[in-house]
């Protein structure tokens, strides 16, 4: 599965199950994160998605910019997460903004038989100390 093929399964599974999703697709739109996906009554997550080759993942220096001004908007109302979402074997991993992580230090369902929406709801509890 190529990139644009595993947005397009993202959104899909976020709109199958109530919420609102959408790729941003702009190439002369610089650092722009690329996929806005709103959970079923949870906040908004504005995520830049990476396909892991090797250990370790991050966004460019302008995506990363862009996730910190997203954070810093929310303030503490986290309304609105920046969310860093790797792929590599069939598995997603969610970590908060950085400029580059491991995938061994994500947040990972390790298992395929979750869809991706679940997966994000469950990073959210996560993040929120309520799992």
């Amino acid at each position: 599965m190529n990139e644009s093929e595993l947005k397009t399964k993202m959104v899909k599974s976020v709109k199958d199950n109530g919420g609102y999703a959408r790729r941003i697709e702009d190439s002369f739109a610089w650092g722009t994160l690329d996929t806005i996906l709103g959970p079923r009554g949870l906040p908004v997550f504005m995520a830049e998605i990476k396909m892991i080759r090797g250990l370790s993942f991050g966004p460019t220096p302008r995506q990363y910019i862009e996730m910190i001004r997203v954070k810093e908007a929310a303030g503490s109302g986290n309304h609105i997460i920046p969310v860093l979402i790797g792929w590599k074997n069939d598995t997603f991993y969610f970590h908060e903004p950085v400029q580059m992580v491991q995938f061994k230090d994500c947040f990972s369902v390790t298992t395929t038989s979750i869809n991706f929406h679940d997966q994000l709801v469950k990073y959210y509890f996560y993040k929120k100390g309520t799992t």
